[in-house]
């Protein structure tokens, strides 16, 4: 059952970690990759999901502490999910998603959220084409023209990712601040989550 976790994310006042849930139990993934958990709020709501489905396990990249703005550690984003009795399916790792990149593993589902741009989005989407022509789908935070408008996107002056949505061919699932999008195989059915 899926509850909104009292965990600090930008996901968190809008409850994006509802629309989270509602794709893992829709997909009912076997290996879920997340890259920038933070404090651990999507984290637990992709947990909830998969101990829900009874299915799948959810590998947990991020900084952590060697990350040079806002982040947390592994042991306070661990004590989070665990409170949430989310964890039986969770393990974590302290990686950089470009790291990763290089050699990416295979996954069901894929949750980016690690500031997002339209170069990450594009370079994701460019280095993983062949796992999503496969069936592989990524969920990120962003693909509003809402979240493009941020303070540190237009003070970094950072690449809109609305201005990838034409070759990535993302589909905003919640276009509540500050966003989730779907990319996924071009073909595949309607994704409206209800």
């Amino acid at each position: 059952m899926y509850i909104n976790p009292i965990i600090e994310s930008s996901y968190r006042e809008n409850n994006i970690g509802e629309t989270i849930y509602e794709v893992i139990k829709k997909y009912k993934p076997k290996k879920v990759v997340e890259f920038g958990c933070l404090y651990g709020y999507s984290t637990t709501t992709i947990g909830l999901a998969l101990r829900d489905n009874q299915l799948g396990t959810l590998y947990c990249y991020d900084l952590f502490d060697k990350y040079k703005y806002k982040h947390s550690t592994i042991e306070i984003t661990k004590r989070n999910v665990e409170s949430y009795f989310a964890a039986e399916r969770v393990e974590y790792v302290q990686m950089d998603f470009y790291e990763w990149l290089k050699n990416p593993t295979q996954f069901d589902i894929l949750h980016l959220d690690i500031s997002n741009t339209g170069d990450v989005i594009l370079d994701a989407y460019t280095t993983l084409k062949d796992q999503i022509e496969n069936g592989s789908i990524i969920i990120f935070e962003g693909g509003s023209e809402e979240r493009d408008q941020i303070e540190w996107m237009q003070k970094y002056d950072a690449t809109p990712i609305n201005s990838v949505k034409e070759i990535v061919g993302y589909e905003v699932l919640n276009p509540a601040f500050p966003s989730l999008s779907i990319i996924k195989k071009k073909d595949e059915e309607d994704d409206s989550i209800s």
